[in-house]
């Protein structure tokens, strides 16, 4: 059976990501003297163990996916260019034990899907959101139960759309794969609940941000409903008022403070991660 070429590998890496969240491609960028595998060679491995590729074999393969295995386990996996003596032993790098004499690095890195941004409410700031979160390198997800706010033409290309009724009990986050950036923007405090109150029941594996619009006090009184309907808040990083302090009034402004502190905790600056903001977004406040 022929070896898989490395344009199959590569599709194969984003099927694995999609289907787990991630996945490890492991590549040989430089070889020296005798090596069973050659420069570009590539293998991946999903987190369910199952590999495809070929890096030469032997004892050799067996590190690099033991490598790999661990680099899947990290919260945070940066790439990292490892290399390999095919030795007995080795003074720097990893000793794989064979006897060909070479040298190779490889290259370890994490396949991941994009950051989605899971949009309840398709109103204004919804769309507004959309857009510039397009631009941030997200992928759309747009929850609504009012058919004119799920008009693909109010959106970017590319959007998805969930149907859901009045009270969100649908499971829509059933079909989302890697980490999650849930905004509530819907029309009313009432439908906000109702958002919330689905998300948190549906118990997201990869919850990378939770937040509400709207003033301290809708805020607040939306917290004292979710506590009484018996959900622990203090395991919940809720966000409310969203968005950073830039003094946005128009629903583009507000869109543009809601990414702006997305980016802040999505890029994990110092201070940033369970902070709320002390911005609000009163002026489309409805309820």
């Amino acid at each position: 059976m022929p070896l898989p070429s490395a344009d199959e590998i590569l599709i194969d890496a984003g099927r694995a990501a999609r289907r787990h969240g991630r996945a490890a491609l492991c590549q040989i960028v430089r070889t020296e003297g005798s090596t069973p595998g050659k420069v570009g060679w590539k293998l991946v491995l999903a987190p369910d163990g199952v590999c495809r590729g070929n890096l030469g074999g032997g004892a050799f393969e067996a590190l690099v996916v033991a490598d790999a295995r661990l680099k899947l386990s990290e919260p945070s996996p940066r790439p990292e260019l490892k290399r390999y003596y095919l030795t007995e032993e080795a003074v720097k790098g990893e000793p794989t034990g064979m006897v060909c004499g070479g040298l190779a690095d490889v290259l370890l890195e994490i396949v991941t899907l994009k950051p989605q941004l899971v949009i309840c409410g398709g109103g204004p700031v919804g769309q507004a959101l959309a857009a510039n979160g397009e631009l941030c390198g997200f992928e759309l997800l747009v929850v609504e139960d009012r058919e004119e706010f799920r008009d693909p033409e109010l959106f970017p290309e590319g959007a998805r759309f969930v149907e859901v009724t009045r009270d969100y009990r649908q499971p829509f986050l059933s079909d989302a794969r890697g980490r999650l950036h849930v905004v509530v923007v819907t029309r009313c405090w009432e439908t906000d609940l109702a958002a919330l109150v689905s998300v948190l029941r549906q118990e997201p594996a990869d919850l990378g941000y939770l937040g509400v619009m709207g003033s301290r006090r809708k805020v607040q009184r939306i917290r004292m409903e979710l506590e009484e309907q018996g959900f622990d808040l203090e395991a919940v990083d809720l966000h409310g008022p969203i968005g950073l302090p830039i003094g946005g009034e128009t629903p583009g402004e507000i869109a543009v403070s809601i990414l702006a502190e997305l980016i802040r905790i999505r890029r994990a600056e110092p201070g940033a991660a369970g902070a709320p903001s002390e911005a609000a977004a009163p002026a489309l406040e409805t309820g």
